[in-house]
């Protein structure tokens, strides 16, 4: 489905560019201006971005939480610790 009809973004599109800015250790935080960024275009009048910021925040809260935990329900930074020490 069209989000924004100024730059003709998808649904697809918008999800796209936020896991792929997600996946990047070295990226950015996908905020609506960045992920327009990583499309290659600028956002336009604005009124999609409600639309965006749910699109592109979606599955964020859920990938950072699969991050910082090592499966066991420990953080991270935790179990580097405990193996560290």
């Amino acid at each position: 489905m069209i989000i924004c009809s100024c730059n003709v973004l998808s649904d697809k599109q918008l999800r796209k560019a936020a896991e792929e800015m997600r996946q990047d250790p070295n990226g950015r935080v996908p905020t609506p201006g960045a992920v327009f960024r990583h499309l290659g275009c600028r956002p336009r009048c604005g009124s999609c971005f409600p639309s965006v910021i749910s699109i592109i925040h979606e599955n964020a809260s859920d990938a950072s939480h699969s991050d910082a935990s090592t499966g066991s329900g420990e953080p991270r930074q935790l179990a580097l610790t405990k193996a560290a020490g």
